[in-house]
């Protein structure tokens, strides 16, 4: 086709054919873009449900992390506080083991072999001479009895503090078991506890990082239909911009059928007109058609 030459101008058959070719394509292209617009604000939903899920999964992972970091804390004091214990009940033991060893030897050098047995005797004798009303022969005889004990007591005297601090240390040592025991269970128990926090926390960072992965796959899949979107959309103004051309040029097509119309009404009338005048000059009587026609030749005149 050279320069000069004009494009083949469209036929009306034509031009309808493509408005209703255009009128299908937009239904489809309209159809499309709704289901665009609904896949993209549903993994928007999608990708927001995620995110909100994250964040509550992230502060309950830091409030775990703080309890556990606490506990952790309190279960060291707990094991310094428990060494401590056991230093101190490590060396009253020894010092028991001494206390008895020197009890020994000493219980070896002397005739005395029952220290707690005569302090108990004596008590014994005291509280008859106190309460208990005897003989006087009797009573002398008692008195004669809890002198000699008294005397042996005395020599004695070593042996009975060996043997109270012997007990004071036992009821020390028992004391610091329990509390050692006490302090291990405790213990025990926050460490159990500090370790499903730990767990928990780990377990909750894992299922984080999963849903990270599914929020940037929501919000790729966002994007992805928000393009397809974009596009369907794009095609639709450029499919109605077709369709209001052709509609137009349709438009065009009336206005030169109508001018075409009403030019050829015109020489009708222009034609009727003269039969009219050769009617009239020649006498021939007028038909109702004629007087009509002769009206509206008036009337567009004006």
């Amino acid at each position: 086709m050279s320069p000069d030459t004009e494009p083949q101008k469209q036929t009306k058959k034509e031009l309808f054919a493509e408005l209703d070719k255009l009128k299908s394509d937009v239904n489809s292209l309209r159809n499309d873009l709704n289901k665009a617009d609904n896949d993209k604000e549903l993994w928007y939903s999608k990708k927001g449900a995620i995110s909100k899920d994250i964040i509550k999964r992230i502060d309950s992972i830091k409030q775990n992390r703080e309890k556990r970091d606490a506990l952790t804390k309190k279960v060291r004091e707990l094991k310094e506080k428990r060494a401590k214990l056991n230093d101190d009940l490590r060396k009253r033991i020894f010092e028991l083991g001494e206390l008895k060893k020197q009890f020994a030897d000493l219980m070896k050098k002397s005739k005395i072999t029952d220290p707690a047995r005569i302090k108990t005797s004596i008590d014994d004798i005291e509280s008859k001479l106190e309460t208990e009303v005897m003989p006087f022969e009797k009573e002398k005889e008692l008195s004669k009895k809890l002198k000699i004990l008294k005397k042996s007591l005395a020599e004695a005297s070593g042996l009975i503090g060996m043997l109270d601090a012997i007990k004071k240390l036992n009821s020390g040592i028992s004391d610091a078991k329990k509390e050692s025991n006490y302090v291990h269970k405790e213990i025990h128990a926050l460490a159990e506890e500090s370790q499903a926090l730990h767990e928990s926390v780990i377990s909750e960072s894992r299922n984080v990082d999963e849903l990270k992965t599914k929020e940037e796959e929501a919000f790729s899949k966002f994007v992805e239909f928000k393009k397809v979107f974009s596009e369907k959309n794009r095609f639709l103004k450029e499919k109605l911009e077709s369709m209001g051309k052709i509609r137009t040029e349709i438009n065009k097509f009336q206005l030169e059928e109508d001018e075409k119309r009403k030019l050829q009404e015109a020489m009708l009338i222009k034609s009727k007109e003269h039969e009219i005048e050769e009617k009239i000059k020649s006498g021939r009587k007028l038909t109702t058609e004629d007087f009509l026609l002769f009206q509206e030749s008036i009337k567009n005149e004006k």
